[in-house]
């Protein structure tokens, strides 16, 4: 009876299968056809339809006549192509990023037209030191400006300042009314670490040309030094023209705030009427004190 019984056992046990890989070689990926492809984005699972996305990016990106075909979309007035165009590349800007490509100065010229044509699109908000404007901006712009953020940090502002983004771009933007009301708050922005655009100008005011091109357009004085090491130097500290018109004192500014206004701030609740059919504005953001 033991020796039946342990036959048994010995029968029943089931063996440990072999660990098979959890992804997906790159043979495999290149075998699979556009049709397959084009079910697997159909899948109910994300995972699967996450794999083909990035499948499809990887062979966007090697495909030098696919990626043209994007850059193109990206530089059309025509918003609706060019919304198409920034979604698409928005998937393929970390492989960018890792992998590289040899038309990193096509991709800088395809988004600084971008943004040219995003100047009038809709009606910008004026600059606030307070209230970055950042996330009130169309999707097609703050997805451009994103992703030249992210190629700036990679492959540095030279590329930018190139394909002229401050008078193409920049200097667009609703600074003021008067020449001094722009260089004020555009020092503003300087300053001001916590403004998400600041992470583009940075560079920008590293590079002699950049600065140059910057007195040409008159965002900053013509006393504004060229020789700017890093703008961080200047952080905390007053930011003067050279020339003794003006100057900006952010901790002067944040002293002035009393107890209660800075409570209120904190205190107050906010409201937004938007129906998504336009861009969301400060008109859209109703306020109440509690």
């Amino acid at each position: 009876m033991r020796q039946m019984l342990t036959q048994f056992r010995s029968a029943a046990v089931i063996p440990l299968s072999e660990n098979k890989p959890q992804y997906i070689s790159q043979d495999i990926k290149d075998l699979l056809k556009l049709s397959t492809l084009e079910k697997l984005l159909d899948s109910p699972s994300c995972v699967i339809r996450e794999t083909t996305n990035i499948i499809i990016c990887e062979r966007a990106l090697h495909d030098q006549a696919a990626l043209s075909i994007i850059l193109d979309c990206i530089k059309r007035p025509d918003y609706e192509t060019r919304e198409k165009g920034v979604r698409v590349f928005n998937l393929l800007i970390n492989n960018i990023l890792t992998v590289g490509t040899v038309q990193i100065s096509k991709i800088y010229c395809a988004l600084v037209s971008c943004l040219e044509h995003c100047t009038t699109d809709y009606e910008h908000n004026s600059f606030d030191l307070v209230w970055d404007n950042w996330y009130f901006r169309d999707v097609v712009e703050q997805q451009a400006l994103g992703m030249l953020i992210l190629l700036v940090e990679k492959f540095g502002a030279k590329y930018l300042i190139r394909y002229r983004f401050i008078d193409r771009w920049l200097v667009k933007e609703p600074w003021g009314n008067t020449i001094d009301e722009r260089q004020i708050n555009f020092a503003k922005l300087i300053l001001a670490s916590d403004q998400k655009l600041n992470d583009l100008v940075s560079p920008i005011l590293h590079n002699s040309t950049g600065v140059v091109q910057l007195k040409e357009v008159q965002l900053v004085t013509d006393g504004f030094p060229i020789n700017l090491k890093y703008a961080t130097e200047i952080q905390g500290y007053r930011l003067h023209d050279y020339t003794d018109t003006f100057f900006i004192d952010l901790a002067q500014r944040n002293s002035r705030i009393s107890s209660d206004e800075y409570r209120r701030r904190r205190n107050r609740e906010a409201m937004v009427l938007n129906d998504g059919l336009r861009p969301l504005g400060r008109a859209d953001i109703i306020h109440r004190e509690r």
